[in-house]
C-alpha cells in the first residue's frame, strides 16, 4: 500500500476506530486492529477485498512471530529447532559439514550402541516359553536382570516377577500377557549374563509375538506394559533407532491405555483390576517409560510422547535420590519445557552433586550433562567457565565408568555412546583441558573397539579419529596462514618458541569461548562452533 493509500481515512470506520478515534481504513480487519490485536468490526457489514487483506494479515503475523522469536529465543516457537539440536547425531552433522562438505561422513547415528547381532525380522514361533527354560533356568536368568538391569531401571517388583513364573511353569502349555514380561527379563537376562545366543532369540521372538497382538487387544494387560518397556531396553542396545523409538512410543500408549499414568487406579473409570494397584509401584513404571521415551527421542531427534491428564508422581520410598534426582533432570530437558540459561547452568551443578553407585548411572548423569551443553548451544550462549569445568569432571568420572564396564563385557550402549560424543563436545570446548580429555576419551573409543570388535563400534572408532584428524588438518593450514603474515616482520621462530602453552589456552571470564585462540593451531572457537551449531539455529534473519 503506498503512502497516499494508507492516509485515506475510510468513510466507514470500524467501532474500535470510531471509540478511540482513529482513522480507519475500512478493510475488514482494519490495518490498525491488526497492529494492535483488537477486534475488528463494523455495524453493517462492508464488502472489501478479502483476499488482499488476509494476504496482508498473514505477512504481519509472520513478521510478528518472527520478532518474538527473536527477542525470546527460548519460546514455545523453537521447540522444534531444539528437538533436532539436543541429537547428537545433528550436532555431528554440523561439524562435518561446515569443516569439510566433501569429505563429511553421511548422516547416521554413530555410536548407537556396541552393534551385537540384530534379532530375526520375521516371526516363527516354534516352541513356548517352558520348552526353551526350565524352571531353574529362568530363576537363574531373573536374578541376573535383577542384579544388572534393576538397578539401573527400576521397575519391576521382585515379588510379582516370582509369582508370575511360579504360575506359568504350572500351566507350561499356555498362552498370554505373562510372556510378553517373562521372556523379556529372560532374553535380557541371556545379553547380560552371556548365555546361548539361540536361546535368547527364541525368547525374543516369542515375546515380540505376544507384543505384537498386544497392539489389536482392547484392553491390553499391565504385563504387556512390561513387555514393551523390557523390549525398548534390549532394542536400546541392540537394534536401530527407529525400533527403539518406536519400542518407547508404544510403550507409552500402552501405558495409557493401562492407566498406569494415574496416581490411582480410581481415577479412571475405565481402568482394569491387576496386581499392580500400589501408587509405589505405578510410579516406578511410569517414570521409567517416560525417562526412557524421552531419551530415545533425544537421541533420534524425534517427538517424545505425552500422556494428557497424568497425574502419577514420581517414586517416593523404592528409588534413591540420585535416581529421583536423574529422572527429574530428564524430565527438564525436554524440548517444550522452556528453560532459561540460567536455569541450565543450575541444573547442572545440581547433576554435578549426584554420586550414583552404579557405573551406568554414572553415565546416564554424564549424558545430561553433554545434552545440557548442546541445549545452551542451541539457545545461542556459551556456558561459563565454571560450568565447563563441571561437565570436564564428570567427562573423568564417565570415562572411569566406562572402563569398569570394559572390564566386564557388559552390553550397555553407553560404553561406546558416550565417549563418541565427548569427542564431539571436546571439539566444541576447544581448550587446553578440553583437548586433553580428549585424548582419554578417543583412547576410550579405541579401546572399547578393540574389545567388542563389532563393525559398529570400528566405524564409531573411525569416524571420531576422522574428525579430530580433519580439525588438525584444518588448524594447521590457519597456522600455516598466520606464518605468512609473519614474513618480513621480523618475528623469529624462537620468539614464537618462547610462547607458553599455557599463555594459548588461558581464560578469559568475560569471553570465554567466542575469539579465544584454541590451541596452537591457531583457530578461534567462533569458528569451531558454527561447524557444531547453525550460528543462526532459530533461522531468524538478521535484521
Amino acid at each position: 500500500m503506498s503512502a497516499s493509500q494508507s492516509n485515506k481515512r475510510s468513510k466507514h470506520a470500524c467501532n474500535s476506530c470510531r471509540e478511540r478515534k482513529r482513522k480507519c481504513d475500512g478493510e475488514i480487519p482494519c490495518l490498525y486492529c491488526i497492529k494492535n490485536g483488537h477486534e475488528c468490526t463494523y455495524e453493517q457489514r462492508q464488502r472489501r477485498r478479502r483476499r488482499k487483506t488476509h494476504a496482508r494479515r498473514l505477512v504481519l503475523e509472520t513478521d510478528t512471530n518472527s520478532t518474538r522469536l527473536d527477542e525470546n529465543p527460548e519460546s514455545p516457537t523453537s521447540e522444534l529447532q531444539l528437538i533436532e539440536d539436543n541429537s547428537p547425531a545433528v550436532f555431528l552433522k554440523n561439524l562435518g559439514l561446515k569443516i569439510d562438505p566433501a569429505a563429511s561422513p553421511v548422516f547416521n547415528y554413530y555410536a548407537w550402541n556396541l552393534g551385537f547381532p540384530r534379532e530375526n525380522a520375521y516371526l516363527t514361533q516354534n516352541l513356548r516359553l517352558t520348552e526353551i527354560l526350565t524352571l531353574d533356568q529362568m530363576y537363574d536368568l531373573t536374578a541376573t536382570y535383577f542384579a544388572e538391569i534393576a538397578p539401573v531401571y527400576d521397575f519391576l517388583d521382585r515379588e510379582y516377577v516370582r509369582s508370575a513364573i511360579g504360575k506359568r511353569w504350572l500351566a507350561p502349555d499356555s498362552y498370554g500377557p505373562v510372556d510378553s514380561l517373562l521372556c523379556g527379563i529372560a532374553a535380557l537376562g541371556c545379553l547380560f549374563g552371556k548365555k546361548s545366543r539361540d536361546k535368547q532369540a527364541q525368547l525374543l521372538q516369542i515375546a515380540r509375538i505376544e507384543l505384537e497382538q498386544s497392539l489389536q487387544v482392547a484392553n491390553p494387560h499391565i504385563d504387556h506394559a512390561f513387555g514393551w518397556q523390557l523390549r525398548a531396553i534390549y532394542l536400546r542396545m541392540a537394534e536401530s533407532q527407529q525400533a527403539t523409538w518406536m519400542a518407547t512410543c508404544n510403550l507409552m500408549h500402552m501405558i495409557e491405555a493401562t492407566k498406569l499414568h494415574f496416581e490411582s487406579p480410581s481415577d479412571s473409570v475405565t481402568a482394569q483390576a491387576s496386581g499392580y494397584s500400589l501408587p509405589e509401584q505405578r510410579r516406578r513404571i511410569y517414570s521409567v517409560a517416560q525417562l526412557f521415551n524421552t531419551w530415545v527421542s533425544l537421541d533420534c531427534s524425534r517427538s517424545h510422547v505425552e500422556l494428557r491428564g497424568a497425574s502419577t508422581l514420581m517414586p517416593e520410598t523404592s528409588w534413591t535420590k540420585e535416581q529421583q534426582e536423574l529422572c527429574r533432570l530428564t524430565e527438564l530437558l525436554k524440548p517444550n519445557i522452556s528453560r532459561t540459561f540460567d536455569e541450565l547452568e543450575t541444573e547442572l551443578s545440581r547433576l554435578c552433586y549426584l554420586n550414583p553407585a552404579h557405573p551406568m548411572q554414572r553415565l546416564i548423569q554424564c549424558n545430561i550433562a553433554l545434552c545440557i551443553y548442546r541445549r545452551a548451544r542451541a539457545l545461542g550462549r556459551s556456558l561459563s567457565d565454571h560450568a565447563l569445568n563441571l561437565i570436564l569432571e564428570l567427562s573423568t568420572k564417565g570415562l572411569h565408568s566406562v572402563r569398569e564396564l570394559i572390564e566386564i563385557m557388559s552390553p550397555w550402549c553407553h560404553i561406546v555412546n558416550i565417549p563418541f560424543q565427548m569427542v564431539c563436545i571436546f571439539l566444541a570446548i576447544d581448550n587446553r583441558q578440553s583437548l586433553l580429555h580428549l585424548a582419554d576419551a578417543l583412547a576410550a573409543l579405541k579401546t572399547v573397539a578393540e574389545k567388542y570388535g563389532t563393525e559398529a563400534v570400528k566405524e564409531s572408532y573411525a569416524i571420531a579419529s576422522m574428525l579430530v584428524n580433519l580439525q588438525r588438518q584444518r588448524k594447521t593450514k590457519e597456522l600455516s596462514l598466520l606464518d605468512n603474515v609473519l614474513e618480513g616482520h621480523g618475528v623469529s621462530q624462537t620468539l614464537l618458541g618462547n610462547v607458553s602453552t599455557e599463555s594459548y589456552y588461558a581464560f578469559d571470564g568475560s569471553d570465554f569461548l567466542p575469539g579465544n585462540i584454541g590451541g596452537s593451531f591457531g583457530m578461534t572457537n567462533d569458528l569451531l562452533l558454527d561447524y557444531f551449531v547453525p550460528s543462526d539455529p532459530f533461522h531468524v534473519s538478521q535484521a
